[in-house]
Formats: C-alpha cells, sequence, structure tokens
C-alpha cells in the first residue's frame, strides 16, 4: 500500500479497520492521515468543494500576490507543539507575524497606544483601583485578568480535569460575580467581566499554564504564503482517500460497524465502515438524521453547542498609509461593525497594503465605514474591501465555540469528547483547550489513537 505522492504508509500487525471520517478541517485531515500512516483503510467525506475547514488562504481576489487567512491566522512555538511538529515534517517556512505588535486599542471610543497603557494617569483615569494599576505598569493591559484568575490555575492536577481542583463552586458564578467576590474594581469588570462561567473561564486559562504559555502571546507566527499550507499538504498526502463535495445526509450504526449515507453527484450513496469519525463543527449534527438517536447526554451536547460566529474583512490599500502615518495596523476596536484590523503579507513586495480584521457585520462596506470613522490617521487609501462571512457556512463557518455558562460545564465536559459506540469525534470543540489550530490537530490525533488500540481485535 503507497500513499500518495510515493510516499510509504507505515504498515503494523493485524487487520486493518475501514473508518470514515466525516469532515476535511485540519482535525479531520490529521485524523485520516494518522490513520493511513497506520495502514487503516480511511475515507474522507467533506461537504464543500476544498478542504481545510476553518483554514482558508484568499488570493484570486486581491492583487501583486498579496495574499489573506480569511480563518485561522497566527499560531505559536510553546503550546503549539503537535502542530509544530507537522509543520516540520512538511517542511513549510514559517514566519514571524507582527500582528501584536505596538497594539492601538480603542477604549470607550478613544484610542491608547500600548504606552499609554502603561502610563498611571492614563490607568487612574479610567478607575481601575491600585492593585489593578501596578500590576498593569508591571506587565501590561492584556495580562489585566491573570490578576484575578492566576491564583486558581495551581489547582488544576491535569488539562482534562477541571472537576478535580476543587473549585466547582465557581461553576456556579459568572466570570462578573467571580470578579465581584476578589474586589475588583467597576472599571476592571467593566473591561474582564462578563456571564460564563468562572470555572470554565478559569479552567481554560490553567490549561495554557500547564501547556507550558502565557495567558496572553505576544510573539506569534504563521506559515509564509498562508496558512492553508498546512491543510493542503494534509490533503496532498491522502490524495485520492479525500472525496470533495460529498455532505453526510445520513447515519446509522450498528454492534459490528458504521454505515454513512453521502450525496455525490447530486445521487445520495452509502458506504459502510468498523468507525465513523465526525469532523465537524457540532452544529452541522443537527440535521443529520441518526440511527439509534444520539444518547439524551450527546443529544444536549449537541444542540446546545454555540460557537463564536464571525466574517473575516480585507482591505486591500493603494499603499501601506499606516507606515506614512506612523500609525501601528495592530489596532482594537471592539465594534460590531469591526472588531480588530492588523497587517497581512507584509513580506511580499508590492507598494500595496493589507489589513485584515474581524467584524459581526455581512458588509464589507460596513466594515470599511467603521474603519475610516475611527482610524486616527489621515492617509488612508483602501481601494478594495472584502468579506468572508462564516456565519453563512453551515460546515466550515463554526471555529471556536463559546464557553458555557454558569452550571452547565458538567453536562458538557468529558460527554463532548466522549465516543458513541464506533462514532467518534474530532474537532476543535473537544479539545480541553478549544483553541486554534493546536485543538484542531490534537482532537484528530486523539481520535485516531483511540480507534488504534481496538486494531486486530
Amino acid at each position: 500500500m503507497q500513499a500518495a505522492a510515493g510516499l510509504p504508509v507505515a504498515m503494523t500487525p493485524g487487520p486493518a479497520r475501514r473508518v470514515i471520517v466525516a469532515g476535511a478541517g485540519i482535525s479531520g485531515l490529521c485524523c485520516a492521515y494518522e490513520l493511513m500512516k497506520r495502514g487503516h483503510d480511511v475515507t474522507v467525506l467533506e461537504a464543500l468543494g476544498r478542504s481545510g475547514g476553518h483554514i482558508l488562504t484568499v488570493r484570486d481576489q486581491l492583487a501583486d500576490g498579496l495574499y489573506a487567512d480569511a480563518g485561522a491566522e497566527h499560531f505559536y512555538q510553546r503550546g503549539y507543539d503537535e502542530f509544530w511538529r507537522y509543520l516540520q515534517e512538511f517542511d513549510l517556512p514559517i514566519i514571524a507575524y507582527p500582528r501584536r505588535d505596538s497594539m492601538i486599542r480603542f477604549l470607550g471610543g478613544k484610542p491608547y497606544t500600548e504606552e499609554m497603557l502603561a502610563d498611571r494617569k492614563v490607568l487612574q483615569g479610567f478607575e481601575l483601583n491600585q492593585r489593578e494599576i501596578e500590576y498593569v505598569v508591571r506587565r501590561s493591559w492584556p495580562e489585566l485578568s491573570e490578576l484575578y484568575l492566576g491564583p486558581y490555575l495551581d489547582s488544576f492536577p491535569a488539562e482534562d480535569r477541571p472537576f478535580d481542583a476543587g473549585l466547582n463552586q465557581l461553576d456556579q458564578l459568572t466570570v462578573t460575580e467571580l470578579l465581584q467576590k476578589d474586589r475588583a474594581s467597576a472599571a476592571a469588570i467593566g473591561f474582564l467581566g462578563g456571564s460564563r462561567s468562572a470555572l470554565h473561564t478559569v479552567w481554560q486559562a490553567a490549561v495554557k499554564k500547564l501547556r507550558g504559555f502565557p495567558q496572553y502571546v505576544r510573539q506569534v507566527s504563521r506559515i509564509a504564503g498562508g496558512n492553508q499550507r498546512v491543510t493542503d499538504a494534509f490533503a496532498a498526502r491522502l490524495g485520492e482517500r479525500l472525496r470533495l463535495g460529498c455532505p453526510v445526509v445520513g447515519i446509522e450504526q450498528g454492534q459490528s460497524g458504521v454505515t454513512v449515507g453521502y450525496r455525490e453527484y447530486g445521487r445520495v450513496k452509502k458506504m459502510e465502515a468498523d468507525y465513523l469519525v465526525l469532523s465537524m463543527p457540532f452544529r452541522s449534527l443537527r440535521e443529520i438524521p441518526v440511527t439509534p438517536e444520539w444518547p439524551p447526554a450527546k443529544r444536549f451536547v449537541i444542540d446546545k453547542m454555540n460557537y463564536d460566529l464571525k466574517a473575516r474583512v480585507i482591505f486591500q490599500s493603494r499603499t501601506r498609509f499606516w507606515k506614512r502615518d506612523g500609525v501601528s495596523p495592530n489596532m482594537v476596536f471592539s465594534e460590531q461593525e469591526l472588531a480588530d484590523v492588523w497587517g497581512m503579507a507584509e513580506e511580499v513586495r508590492t507598494p500595496r497594503g493589507l489589513l485584515i480584521g474581524q467584524a459581526r457585520t455581512s458588509s464589507a462596506e460596513t466594515a470599511l465605514g467603521k474603519f475610516r470613522q475611527l482610524y486616527p490617521g489621515k492617509s488612508e487609501d483602501v481601494e478594495q474591501a472584502l468579506l468572508v462571512n462564516w456565519t453563512l457556512d453551515p460546515w466550515a463557518g463554526s471555529c471556536l465555540p463559546l464557553l458555557r455558562p454558569p452550571g452547565e460545564l458538567a453536562r458538557f465536559w468529558p460527554e463532548v469528547m466522549r465516543p458513541v459506540g464506533r462514532i467518534h469525534f474530532a474537532s476543535v470543540a473537544v479539545d480541553p483547550l478549544p483553541n486554534g489550530l493546536e485543538a484542531g490537530v490534537r482532537a484528530g490525533k486523539r481520535a485516531a489513537a483511540a480507534i488504534e488500540p481496538s486494531r486486530g481485535r
């Protein structure tokens, strides 16, 4: 048996298992690749006409070789250990990504530089308490939350055991209530608070610490030429095992296998396998009939999983006007029409510039209008505004799951990652830290490893 491009497949003793992976985002591709290397017979069914899921590099509508990562757009070295191994295995070029350098944050509609947000007089103007002011001056503005979350983090014995920290009472509190309990200022509560579970929030911060990276990482990286190169590399190695344009329309599970109904070329077909790995957003599963029905605990997770749905905006400009104005391109607006922007494709040799960002809008013109309203310089010359509206994509639009409200975490964890018979789950949402490219590959590798021990039985 040979993999695509003449790559040998690692064979192990015992019969190969037939596995269907539904979804060709990074977690599904990674899972299928790991199963293929172990010698299993794997087929990937992807609903869209492309692989990559929420990883998409836009090129066609941009000038001069510019490109924009319209989905997952950065990673770190520390904390992205599994993902980094694939970058090295596929020999992909990694470059520094200065999207968090010299940040400008708009607070109360006014722009503040990093230097301003380290100034005691400025911080006093926000009515932070003295303890908070000294913490921010010593650390940085984005690290303020650690002042209140930090004392809880060492209570967690392992990243997948949130209920063994002796802090279960925090699941009855919102983050706002936790901050109030710990005597945060009203200003800090306004910046940091929210209605999500305090336990879920503290647990996520603890996982970061357990994996060895800080809560706020300033130095981030990306793949030169676009992050889609990593999913393209997985897809190339899978070759004909990857079938595009094949949405799953039904699942039947028996004692010894799974039958998957899917649509190909407009016709409904069926495929049998020993195992099925579902590597798609949980919200996509709501529309797929399953026999027998999902157990009530899994049904709850499928029905209640919510995602942070956003659109990616792309601004192409005639020049890199922010340099002429002496303004950082990295800005946080925290507005519905435009949450933030940052520079992209800086290494491309062209006088043109590219800014990308996030928004909760269906209009590129609306996002551009907000940028023009708030941009603090005078030389803005955006010549094209594009929008990739992930909120309209039923298969790849869901990326990061939202933290749970108080009282629900025990119903989600570990149920979200638990198999149902011969059906396994592999998406960003099943990782203890459901955030980014690392979560995707961890989920894929976990599902592949869960299937592997059964081999030969």
